[in-house]
């Protein structure tokens, strides 16, 4: 699963970010950037679910952890500016607060010890 979700991840990346870049002052450049930024996410959530299997744990719960958190956190970031002139978007990109977490994240997967095997 790891493979697929970083290859996904790759596209989100490469579809945000080649996107973004000729369309950065439009509504679309802005969503293709948080886009790619996503895949960024999706690329260390990878990281930390492949970690986190091959100590015994599940890569999903680990995937989900290492994308849901970033992403709560870049939210909560980026509301917490006050929005510059019209108000229609935040001031702020909570993009370096979520990546980050993400890294925290993948770090603390890394320091989690091998779960043991259950004998029965």
């Amino acid at each position: 699963m790891a493979t697929r979700t970083m290859l996904a991840s790759l596209g989100l990346v490469i579809l945000g970010f080649a996107g973004g870049y000729p369309l950065r002052d439009t509504w679309t450049g802005f969503w293709l950037y948080h886009v790619g930024g996503l895949g960024a996410l999706g690329l260390l959530a990878s990281a930390a679910g492949a970690i986190a299997g091959r100590k015994g744990y599940g890569f999903w719960r680990a995937y989900v952890l290492a994308l849901s958190v970033p992403i709560l956190a870049g939210v909560i970031a980026a509301y917490c500016v006050p929005p510059k002139g019209d108000g229609a978007r935040p001031a702020a990109c909570g993009g370096a607060i979520s990546l980050i977490a993400a890294l925290v994240v993948v770090i603390l997967c890394t320091f989690v010890r091998r779960r043991e095997e259950v004998k029965r």
